[in-house]
């Protein structure tokens, strides 16, 4: 087996892959913290992923938040 092969099988297991609900937590814990310098990436994560308005308030998001991204959610 060559080198390219055994690397991609051990990448298989860990951290490039990112369901849904991880998504929607991990959006939800950047919002809930005070100063937090990663608002871009919830955006990000937001675009990505298509997340609606209504699973993030489902999620938790205050009311004040989700106005807050105004048009950047659908």
């Amino acid at each position: 087996m060559g080198k390219c092969i055994k690397r991609t099988i051990h990448k298989k297991h860990n951290s490039y892959h990112m369901t849904r609900e991880e998504a929607v937590s991990s959006i939800f814990k950047i919002f809930n913290t005070k100063n937090s310098p990663n608002y871009n990436n919830a955006l990000d994560l937001i675009s990505l992923f298509g997340i609606s308005a209504e699973e993030l308030s489902e999620a938790g998001l205050s009311y004040e938040n989700l106005k807050a991204l105004g048009s950047n959610i659908n």
